[in-house]
């Protein structure tokens, strides 16, 4: 079990003497990610769309299809591949003086195991949270007899009021319980960027192995650290939103920190009150 507040000084440590190397790094990476394709358009109703020709209709359906696979193919061949390489640095960083071209290592060392294992990865998490749409597949389902039988025996009354309350509290629960599960797996593979970052040769197995092994016992602790960061988000927030930026690099330093000491590789010394 690994000390948040030791974690976080050495985090200081590297970042006093490389933050603004640490930002453009943790920028760079956040800004492609968050970017991607997109366009705009007024908000299109039901009856718009079933009111539209068909040659419309097609031309909609197909430029929302390109834009969607546009997205799924940045997301697997070029992002993944990227923030593996920000764990590359990162870890680079911490020993010493690190090279902003090492974001683009995982696109010259083996690529495409790289891609494969990020991607192997992103789809056991996403496989496991199948379940948690359930239970709005099934309100979705129901919601159109539910609503008229409570409406019409209750008649808008305060019963009929805590009788949908009643429902949307139990379809929140659900779909968080449901949840969990894919929760557990992406804090069990947490490590799996920072593994490939060591060795870029590492089979996707292996790595989704390792970064369990890692995880045993952690997983907890380490959603508590990434809560720790909240309210440094929180006073982000109050920067017009351009504050997160700011606040990443510590939030990187120290998961970074935490990948080395479990590891076995902790690079800096510091002294804790």
């Amino acid at each position: 079990m690994f000390n948040r507040k030791e974690l976080k000084e050495r985090a200081k440590l590297v970042l006093m003497r490389s933050y603004s190397k640490v930002f453009l790094a943790c920028l760079a990476v956040n800004l492609l990610s968050g970017g991607g394709v997109g366009f705009s358009t007024r908000k299109l109703k039901p009856e718009d769309i079933l009111e539209m020709p068909p040659q419309k209709l097609f031309a909609v359906f197909a430029i929302v299809s390109a834009i969607t696979i546009i997205g799924i193919a940045l997301s697997v061949f070029v992002i993944a591949p990227l923030r593996v390489g920000l764990k590359r640095f990162m870890t680079e960083n911490a020993a010493g003086d690190a090279q902003l071209e090492l974001l683009l290592t995982p696109f010259s060392e083996n690529y495409k195991n790289v891609v494969l294992a990020q991607f192997m990865k992103n789809l056991f998490i996403t496989l496991w949270a199948i379940p948690s749409i359930l239970p709005t597949v099934v309100l979705s389902i129901f919601a159109d007899k539910i609503i008229p039988i409570i409406d019409g025996v209750y008649a808008g009354s305060a019963t009929a009021i805590a009788a949908l309350l009643g429902i949307v509290t139990l379809w929140i629960v659900f779909t968080l319980i449901l949840a969990v599960p894919s929760i557990i797996k992406e804090l069990q593979y947490v490590m799996v960027p920072y593994i490939l970052a060591d060795n870029s040769a590492t089979p996707w197995q292996s790595a989704l192995s390792k970064s369990k092994e890692m995880m045993v016992g952690n997983k907890w602790e380490f959603v508590k650290l990434i809560l720790s960061f909240a309210l440094w988000y929180l006073a982000a927030n109050l920067l017009c939103c351009i504050g997160g930026f700011l606040v990443t690099p510590y939030l990187e330093t120290t998961v970074c920190e935490l990948y080395l000491e479990l590891s076995g590789r902790t690079t800096v010394n510091a002294e804790y009150e």
